[in-house]
């Protein structure tokens, strides 16, 4: 069978973005669909240190830097609204503090969409998968309104839609309570949060501010046990079956747990890049598939069980803990 590129990636977001710059490093052709034109709104990223190495190996840290992102040593924390603060650095070392980024998603994207094109990445935008293309029970592309795609991998880098995974049927494994988030921004300035992101547990839930640039605050609000219609499903979740024959699910496709994780976007580009090294590895006759399938379930799944486990215990000892053990 004729092929159209080796890897086939599907969404342009952080997670899609890793992958495809990375496969493209290790020589492999990449295509990317991105169903939207170009970014959307969606809540700003409140990014921890630890992705500093991970946007240096992907060659945009200092694209970030000159974004103009605004900067955080670390986060206040309030157990009730109206109760006491207090601030949790994220640590220092010889030279100085650690800071992470409060970055506007849309530019975050735009950086890391043109990375990927400089890298050789060919992007269809507009382009909606329609239909999953299986031979003999392998994936082996996808079709769109207007033409097939034939790849020898494709990557679900769709997010929470997680497009491959309910193409396939694959079940996914819920972890939580229904947890639902709000978002939206402010043309407000908080002085006494001296630029640091304030996160709060309630009863129901928790509410996170954060100042960006402009003027303006960044507010997301978590409810525990709501309809997800009336806001964005963040509910834990897991697709075991998170690879298989001529697939890998990566980013939110493949897990998803609440932002106050603080490591979706750390966890995306790394699923991206794991995704990508094994595939490469698979290509050049480095690695047997099917030890590559099993490589990434269990990474993923050792990645996902960490930090839903950490979050669990912050949950219960929170003010929201009897709502979210009910």
């Amino acid at each position: 069978m004729t092929f159209d590129t080796d890897v086939l990636v599907l969404g342009a977001g952080p997670a899609g973005c890793a992958a495809g710059i990375h496969a493209r490093r290790m020589g492999l052709r990449v295509m990317m669909l991105e169903t939207s034109a170009s970014p959307k709104a969606s809540p700003g990223e409140t990014l921890h240190p630890g992705i500093e190495p991970l946007l240096k190996q992907l060659g945009v840290f200092e694209q970030v830097l000159s974004a103009g992102f605004s900067r955080h040593r670390g986060v206040w924390f309030q157990e009730k609204c109206s109760g006491s603060r207090r601030f949790l650095p994220y640590g220092e070392d010889a030279d100085g503090s650690w800071s992470g980024f409060q970055a506007d998603r849309r530019i975050l994207q735009y950086i890391l969409q043109q990375a990927a094109i400089e890298a050789g990445v060919e992007i269809f935008r507009s382009a909606r998968p329609l239909e999953v293309l299986l031979k003999d029970g392998r994936v082996i592309g996808v079709k769109t309104k207007d033409r097939c795609f034939r790849a020898m991998w494709a990557l679900d880098a769709t997010g929470r839609f997680a497009w491959l995974t309910k193409a396939l049927a694959l079940p996914m494994s819920i972890c939580s309570p229904s947890l639902s988030v709000r978002f939206g921004w402010r043309n407000e300035t908080l002085p006494e949060l001296e630029g640091q992101p304030l996160f709060a547990f309630r009863e129901d839930g928790w509410v996170w501010q954060a100042q960006i640039e402009g003027h303006r605050t960044a507010w997301a609000e978590l409810h525990i046990g709501e309809s997800v219609s009336s806001g964005i499903d963040v509910t834990w979740r897991i697709c075991h079956d998170c690879a298989g024959s001529g697939f890998f699910l990566i980013g939110d496709a493949a897990a998803v747990l609440d932002p106050s994780s603080s490591h979706g976007v750390l966890r995306a580009i790394m699923s991206g890049i794991m995704a990508s090294h094994l595939i490469s590895s698979c290509c050049y006759k480095h690695l047997d598939e099917e030890h590559a399938i099993s490589t990434y379930k269990a990474w993923l799944a050792e990645f996902f069980a960490h930090d839903m486990g950490r979050l669990r215990q912050i949950y219960i000892e929170s003010s929201a803990g009897r709502r979210f053990i009910e």
